[in-house]
């Protein structure tokens, strides 16, 4: 779901898995040079998805650059993060194709594709979207997803829809653009509400031997949805999260109208 990508996924699992052919290397000279130990991944609890009550939303959309100027900031992350330049916005390189021979990704079940989707495609026909990605240190990121949706009703049904969609992928799997099998469970999370409406989630992703875990909180402030989410091989502090998406909701309240 939103910020939650095949992107941030797969960066975090080629990372992990680099560091487990880095470091299950000896020296030439070393008995254990042939071999590698793998160090068992921390158990991580999962709990059924539950969805939240249905939200009564209202107030005007924000544009592209409202939901800019409320995008959280390097300040407002854990130290160590830095700012992943979106490849087209803010390089100038051409949109990467959406599918090509070569990609061999997929989903099974293919609708369970949405919950790595960002909000504006899983609830089409947002005024304006937005997306940012951080990468930190041990092979964490943190990303942030928002879309503003014409009116309460149409804001509301999008937080709904979110949630449809996860309680019904607890469990799927799929491959990447190299055809490697990915397995996913998905889970819920509790915690204080957010802004205006919220809920919770966690997504664990597994492929080769390697773990990461996601989790989420996705808030609705007026008209407009964002979703901030941390990935890394273990679970992130909930108060950690909680600061963050708090203070990613404050941000969008000083933009609303």
């Amino acid at each position: 779901m939103g910020i939650v990508t095949r992107r941030s996924l797969a960066l975090g699992l080629t990372a992990t898995a680099a560091l487990f052919v880095v470091t299950g290397c000896g020296s030439d000279d070393s008995p254990s040079a042939d071999t590698t130990t793998q160090v068992s991944a921390p158990q991580v609890g999962l709990t059924p998805f539950t969805a939240a009550p249905a939200a009564s939303l209202s107030g005007a959309p924000l544009d592209r650059d409202a939901l800019q100027r409320a995008a959280l900031t390097l300040s407002e992350l854990p130290a160590d993060f830095d700012i992943v330049p979106d490849p087209v916005d803010d390089l100038g390189l051409a949109p990467a194709p959406e599918s090509s021979e070569a990609d061999k990704s997929s989903t099974d079940p293919a609708v369970c594709a949405q919950v790595l989707a960002p909000i504006a495609t899983q609830a089409p026909e947002s005024v304006a979207d937005l997306s940012d990605m951080f990468t930190g240190p041990d092979f964490t990121s943190i990303d942030q997803d928002s879309a503003s949706y014409a009116d309460g009703t149409a804001a509301a049904a999008a937080f709904e829809k979110l949630q449809t969609t996860l309680a019904g992928c607890a469990e799927y799997s799929g491959t990447d653009a190299d055809g490697t099998k990915i397995t996913y469970r998905v889970g819920g999370a509790s915690g204080p509400n957010v802004g205006d409406a919220s809920f919770a989630f966690r997504i664990i992703t597994e492929s080769g031997g390697f773990t990461l875990v996601a989790d989420a909180i996705v808030a609705a402030v007026g008209t407009t949805l964002t979703q901030v989410s941390a990935t890394a091989p273990s679970a992130i502090a909930p108060d950690v999260l909680h600061s963050m998406a708090s203070a990613a909701a404050d941000r969008l309240r000083a933009q609303t109208p």
